[in-house]
């Protein structure tokens, strides 16, 4: 028997198909001096639905764009256009802002202090796939949380003295 698709009704017992929930937009910015570099990163980081601030070439377009934005999320290289320090100018956006933070470096070493970090570091060459891991763990919930904040910050502040 052939029943018309409005009369038909699934069984209430019947799963329901699940939806995929969406993260919603963050704004994140981008430190990097290498212009190539930011723009790769600019477009995987919205790829992934997030929008994007910056590029910030130095620290002191870096703290301007922070502080204008207020990003969720800061990616930044170590060393900047001046000759200035990516991790002094995270150091003070975060003494401003609440935000995750991810470095993309050639000198990872730099930012070891020999303890558990909340900071994610990214090696120069890096890989699409590794970028889009970070962005996505930095914009979750759990990473946006005041209690990894805090300890973000106290990273951040460690890796200031330190160099």
């Amino acid at each position: 028997m052939n029943l018309p698709l409005d009369d038909v009704q699934a069984p209430e017992s019947a799963p329901r198909p699940r939806t995929k929930r969406r993260q919603r937009a963050l704004d994140v910015l981008v430190i990097e001096d290498e212009s190539i570099i930011a723009k790769d990163i600019e477009l995987i980081v919205s790829d992934l639905g997030h929008r994007v601030i910056g590029p910030a070439r130095t620290h002191e377009e870096a703290l301007s764009l922070a502080l204008k934005a207020r990003p969720a999320v800061v990616v930044a290289d170590v060393k900047l256009a001046d000759g200035s320090s990516g991790i002094v100018a995270v150091d003070e956006i975060l003494k401003k802002i609440d935000a995750a933070v991810i470095f993309v470096t050639a000198v990872p070493q730099w930012l070891q202090t020999g303890e558990l970090e909340p900071v994610l570091v990214i090696p120069k060459p890096y890989s699409v796939e590794e970028v889009k891991a970070a962005v996505a763990q930095a914009t979750s919930r759990r990473a946006q949380s005041l209690e990894t904040i805090m300890a973000t910050k106290s990273a951040v502040g460690r890796l200031t003295r330190k160099q």
